[in-house]
C-alpha cells in the first residue's frame, strides 16, 4: 500500500508541473502561429541550432585529437581538396571516393569556411535546419500552421539527425533535404522540379533514385511521362559525363559498392577493406548474420527491388497515393537493404514526422526509435553494456520490426490526407511535441557536459 501510494503521489506531483508547462507549451505554438513566413524559418534556425549547442559547445571544449580518427571527414576534405585544386574527383583523391558526385562538392563550403571541425559539425547541422522548412511546406497543406512548426522542430531536435550531424560528424543530413525537396514537389505536382531534385539527389547518394519512378508517374500524360524520364535522366547523365569519359573504372565502383557490396579497390588510393558483414553496419541482417546465417546481399537486394517494383506497380495503378509511395520506397531500403548506418534513419524520420502529426502515440514512437536506434548502433559498435549477439540480434529485431509494422499502418491506409484526418489543430499532438522538444534538450545537454565532465 505504501509503494502505491508513493507512486500514486510522484505522479500527482507530475501533474502539477506538467500543467504550467503544457500552458506555455500551447502558447508558445499560439505565438508562432500569428509570425510570418520569414519569422518561422528564422525560429526554426535558431531553434535548430539553440538544440545542437550543448553538443557543438561541450565537444569544442573537449578537443579530442584522436576523435577524427574513427571518422569520414578526413575522406570529406580529402574529396573537397581534390575540387578545389582542380583535380578529378575518383581519380586523384588520396582515398577511394565510393559517392555519387554531387556531396563531394557539397563539402566544399566547409573547407572555405575554415575546415575545423567547429565548422564541419556546424555544416552538417545546417542541413538539418534546411529540411526542417521543407517540413513545414510539406506539412502546412494537410494540417495548419501550429502543427506544421511542430512537425519541423521534432525533424530538427531528434536525436537521429543532431548525435549524427553533431557527434557522428556524418554528411547524411544533406541527402535528406534533397528527398524532403523531391516530395514536397511530388506532393504539389511540380513534376520537372521533382525530377529535378530526385536527378540532384541521385547523384548525391543513390537513395533518391528509389522514388524517382513516382515523378514520371504523377502526370497523366503518357508524352508528359516520357519527357520527364528524360529529362531527370540527362541530368545525372550530365552530371556524371565528366567521370565517365576521364575516370570511368573508379567511378563506376561506387555503384557496385552499394548495389552488389563489392568492396572498391584501386592501385592509385587509399582503400579500407571491411568484412562482408561489418560493411552491413547496423541492418538487421548484419545481426542475423552473426547470430544465424549470412544471407546474401544480392538475395536482399532482389527482394528490396521486387518491393520497390511493387511500390511503383501500385502507384501507377492508383491503389496509393504519392505520399504512401514515397514512405514506402524509403521504408523498403531500412526493411530490405543490406547495409544501413545510423544517420541514414533521418530519411526515414522525414517521411513518417507527417503520417505522425495527428497522434501523440505516433510522435513518442518515433523518439523511441530513435533511442532504440542509438542502441542497435552501439552495439554495432561494440560500446553496449554487453558483447552478447543474441542480445544484439533482437534489438534490432526490434527496430526491424517497428519499421516493417510502419509499413503495414500505411498499405493499410493509402491515402495520406483520409487518413490524417480534419485540418485542424489537436492541443495533444502539439503537447506531446514540446515534451519531445524538451526531451532532446536534455539529450543534448548530457551528451554535451558528458564531453566537458
Amino acid at each position: 500500500m505504501n509503494d502505491l501510494r508513493i507512486v500514486e503521489e510522484l505522479v500527482a506531483y507530475f501533474k502539477r508541473i506538467a500543467k504550467p508547462v503544457n500552458r506555455r507549451i500551447t502558447g508558445l505554438f499560439a505565438r508562432l502561429e500569428k509570425a510570418s513566413m520569414p519569422q518561422i524559418i528564422g525560429f526554426l534556425f535558431l531553434y535548430t541550432f539553440l538544440i545542437a549547442t550543448p553538443m557543438l559547445v561541450g565537444l569544442q571544449i573537449d578537443h579530442d585529437p584522436e576523435r577524427e580518427l574513427d571518422k569520414d571527414i578526413k575522406i570529406f576534405r580529402d574529396r573537397a581538396q581534390t575540387i578545389l585544386d582542380g583535380e578529378l574527383l575518383y581519380r586523384d583523391t588520396e582515398y577511394i571516393t565510393v559517392t555519387p558526385p554531387v556531396i563531394n562538392y557539397l563539402f566544399v563550403p566547409a573547407v572555405l569556411l575554415g575546415d575545423t571541425v567547429f565548422v564541419w559539425m556546424a555544416w552538417f547541422t545546417f542541413f538539418l535546419f534546411l529540411t526542417s522548412t521543407v517540413i513545414y511546406f510539406i506539412l502546412e497543406p494537410f494540417f495548419d500552421k501550429k502543427t506544421a512548426i511542430a512537425g519541423s522542430m521534432l525533424f530538427s531536435g531528434s536525436p537521429f539527425g543532431q548525435y549524427t550531424s553533431v557527434a557522428m560528424l556524418q554528411d547524411d543530413a544533406i541527402i535528406v533535404a534533397f528527398l524532403s525537396l523531391s516530395l514536397m514537389f511530388i506532393l504539389r505536382k511540380k513534376w520537372y522540379w521533382a525530377a529535378t531534385m530526385l536527378s540532384f539527389g541521385t547523384m548525391t547518394k543513390l537513395f533518391p533514385a528509389l522514388c524517382s519512378p513516382l515523378a514520371v508517374l504523377g502526370p497523366e500524360s503518357p508524352l508528359q511521362r516520357i519527357k520527364i524520364a528524360v529529362y531527370g535522366l540527362s541530368i545525372g547523365l550530365l552530371i556524371s559525363l565528366p567521370f565517365l569519359i576521364l575516370a570511368q573504372t573508379e567511378f563506376l565502383q561506387f555503384i557496385e559498392f552499394y548495389l552488389l557490396g563489392v568492396q572498391p579497390t584501386s592501385s592509385g588510393n587509399v582503400s579500407v577493406t571491411v568484412s562482408q558483414i561489418e560493411q552491413r553496419g547496423m541492418s538487421f541482417w548484419r545481426f542475423f548474420a552473426e547470430s544465424v546465417v549470412m544471407v546474401p546481399s544480392i538475395l536482399l537486394h532482389s527482394i528490396l527491388l521486387l518491393s520497390l517494383f511493387m511500390v511503383w506497380g501500385m502507384t501507377w495503378l492508383k491503389k496509393i497515393d504519392m505520399m504512401s509511395a514515397f514512405t514506402l520506397c524509403i521504408l523498403a531500403v531500412f526493411i530490405f537493404y543490406s547495409k544501413i548506418h545510423y544517420g541514414y534513419h533521418i530519411m526515414l524520420l522525414s517521411v513518417l514526422i507527417p503520417w505522425s502529426m495527428h497522434d501523440p502515440k505516433r510522435l513518442l514512437g518515433l523518439f523511441a526509435a530513435s533511442l532504440l536506434g542509438g542502441i542497435v548502433h552501439f552495439a554495432w559498435r561494440d560500446r553496449l553494456f554487453t558483447d552478447n549477439v543474441w542480445v544484439h540480434t533482437l534489438i534490432a529485431f526490434a527496430l526491424w520490426c517497428y519499421w516493417i509494422n510502419w509499413a503495414r499502418i500505411i498499405l493499410q491506409n493509402p491515402n495520406f490526407e483520409s487518413y490524417c484526418g480534419e485540418k485542424r489543430t489537436n492541443d495533444t499532438v502539439l503537447i506531446t511535441t514540446g515534451w519531445i522538444v524538451i526531451m532532446c534538450f536534455i539529450y543534448t545537454i548530457q551528451l554535451g557536459l558528458g564531453k566537458i565532465l
